[in-house]
């Protein structure tokens, strides 16, 4: 069985589970030391960018991520504090049908489409990025760009403010995930750089702008989900 008859054989599998800060500023992360204006220069080898990617969208008021890659060995004492410090920001590579299937959804969260989603994916030439952020719930994320390397990934998203007749509360927050395929066979072992900008612009006018001169300023957090 290849892996894409391995992942089609797991659609459908995934349990659903028990289970954004008003992101203003860009926020990066990396297990290794990026260059400040660097970026990801997408024309190297192993490199690309898409502004329209193919992704499942899940939004939640829940106390973590509503979409997130289980522990292989489940519930462990090291993913129950994890689940308690409620990460904010958490980053993870998909690349085989072993990790897809570690995919969960939390209780009372829809996630329409996911598994046609899975079983359409070919792993063997495709990855699965996911990617979480917490926000303020009257506000919401449109993602506008990913870029890719064989060693990093990095997103940039727009935020803006839901329409005035929508109910939330302005001290509350909710978790956005997004399971983006990424049509490049990247290696989760090999992936060690990941970064995010959050701004209030628009996807045109910030996939217009130069990388490193964007509407927001950057700043430290913590690494993705391994």
């Amino acid at each position: 069985m290849n892996r894409r008859e391995s992942l089609a054989a797991f659609a459908g599998v995934a349990a659903a589970l028990a289970g954004c800060s008003g992101y203003g500023s860009a926020t990066s992360e990396s297990t290794q030391t990026r260059a400040a204006e660097g970026g990801i220069d997408t024309d190297a080898p192993g490199a690309g960018s898409a502004t329209d990617p193919e992704m499942v969208h899940v939004r939640g008021a829940t106390e973590r991520a509503p979409l997130w890659l289980a522990d292989p060995d489940s519930e462990t004492e090291r993913e129950r504090r994890s689940h308690r410090e409620r990460r904010r920001h958490s980053r993870t590579v998909v690349d085989t049908p072993a990790r897809a299937e570690r995919l969960r959804v939390a209780d009372g969260v829809e996630a329409d489409g996911l598994d046609s989603f899975l079983s359409e994916t070919d792993l063997d030439s495709q990855t699965l990025y996911l990617e979480s952020v917490e926000v303020r719930a009257c506000f919401e994320l449109t993602l506008c760009r990913i870029e890719w390397q064989p060693d990093e990934v990095s997103t940039d998203y727009a935020r803006t403010q839901l329409p005035y007749d929508t109910r939330c509360g302005v001290d509350d927050h909710v978790f956005e995930a997004r399971l983006v395929r990424i049509p490049a066979s990247l290696s989760a072992d090999e992936v060690r750089g990941y970064g995010s900008s959050i701004g209030t612009a628009g996807c045109a006018r910030r996939n217009r702008a130069e990388a490193g001169s964007g509407d927001s300023a950057s700043a430290a957090s913590t690494g993705g989900d391994r």
